[in-house]
This record gives structure tokens, C-alpha cells and sequence, in this order.
């Protein structure tokens, strides 16, 4: 929750500056635009999807125009399919991480289940992104389309891109959205991007 988040955030803050740190708080959607996106002069769409949490930041030249997060991620995953499959999340995560193929119908049941599970993920951060376009007061004005990139571990399995593609372009937007494309390294790429921003503070 954004209380969670506060909390977190502040206790980190409270510990770096007692050690003589100036902390700077990068949302993990602008890290992505931030380590993916420089050609395009930092202009675009990060989606970090991790294991708790999916942030996602709309970016113009570098400065976020609209942020947020979804409270669910890879253990929302995990979780809810062992809880329908009668298998331990851990197990989940195992089959999940090795060779899940999203691009691939299914007939074995952890498989399935994944596939179904993941489709949520993917339409519930949609939704939520068509909600707070919809809602957001200061969107960029320009005429060229805005690139998307996705990152995280959540979002490595093979046809994941196709699929959140697929479910995005259903959806109308007030700008066109550019090419979808999975980070270089979707494990790292917040991180890079979190470099970024910290070396421009320098």
C-alpha cells in the first residue's frame, strides 16, 4: 500500500542521511525509461514488473508526467495458483521461472493456471494505467508515439511482451503508443536506470 511505501521510503532516507547520504527516491517505471530509453531522449513508458509490486512511469524528457503502482506482482502470481493448483507458491515459482511459455496454450494444470494468472496481472495494470491517463491533468503534448519498455523479473517469460502488447492495443489512449519491447536486461534495468538518475544529481 502507499503507506507501506512511506514507511519504507522514510526509514531508508533516515538511514542514509545518518550516514552522511543525500538519498534520492527513483520510481522503478522511470528507472526503465531512464537505463532503456535514452535515444529517445528519455521519453516514453517504463513498466518495472517485480515481485510485489508493478510501478510504471510516463516520462517526458526525462521528467515524470505520471507515476504509479499496482499492490500485485510475480508473488501475487505464485501465490494465487498455488492456492488453485493445491501447490506451494515456491514450486509455483520454480515451473514459472524455468520454462513458462505464455505464447504457448497449455494443458497441464500449474501451466494453465499461470497463463490465466498472468492475463489478470496484465489487464489489471492496463486498467489501471487507462484509469490514471484518464485521470492525469498534465500529460505531455506531442505528436510522436511513446515507446514502451518492460522490465523485471515478472515480465521474462517467453510471449510476455506479445501478450501485454496484445492486451494494451485493445484499449484507447489519448497518444499513440509506439513499439512494446523488453528491457536489454530486464533483471538489471532499474537498477541502471537508478545509476542514471544518481549520477545526474552529482
Amino acid at each position: 500500500t502507499g503507506a507501506d511505501i512511506t514507511y519504507h521510503e522514510e526509514t531508508l532516507k533516515r538511514y542514509l542521511k545518518g550516514r552522511g547520504y543525500t538519498p534520492l527516491a527513483v520510481n522503478e517505471g522511470l528507472a526503465v525509461v531512464l537505463a532503456e530509453l535514452a535515444s529517445e531522449s528519455f521519453t516514453g513508458i517504463g513498466i518495472s514488473w517485480g515481485g510485489g509490486m508493478c510501478n510504471v512511469a510516463l516520462s517526458y524528457l526525462s521528467i515524470p508526467s505520471l507515476a504509479f503502482s499496482i499492490a500485485q506482482g510475480g508473488d501475487f502470481i505464485d501465490s494465487a495458483v498455488g492456492s488453485v493448483v493445491h501447490e506451494s507458491a515456491t514450486r509455483v515459482k520454480a515451473i514459472k521461472e524455468d520454462n513458462l511459455d505464455l505464447s504457448r496454450s497449455r494443458d497441464d494444470k500449474i501451466k494453465k493456471a499461470l497463463h490465466i494468472y498472468y492475463d489478470k496481472l496484465i489487464e489489471t495494470l492496463v486498467d489501471e494505467l487507462h484509469r490514471a491517463v484518464a485521470r492525469s491533468q498534465k500529460l505531455p503534448r506531442t505528436d510522436k508515439p511513446l515507446p514502451i519498455v518492460l522490465a523485471g523479473g515478472t515480465a521474462m517469460p517467453a510471449g510476455f511482451r506479445d501478450r501485454f502488447e496484445q492486451t494494451l492495443r485493445k484499449r484507447t489512449l489519448p497518444f499513440e503508443v509506439g513499439d512494446v519491447r523488453l528491457a536489454k536486461d530486464p533483471l538489471t534495468a532499474t537498477a541502471r536506470g537508478a545509476l542514471v538518475a544518481g549520477l545526474a544529481e552529482r
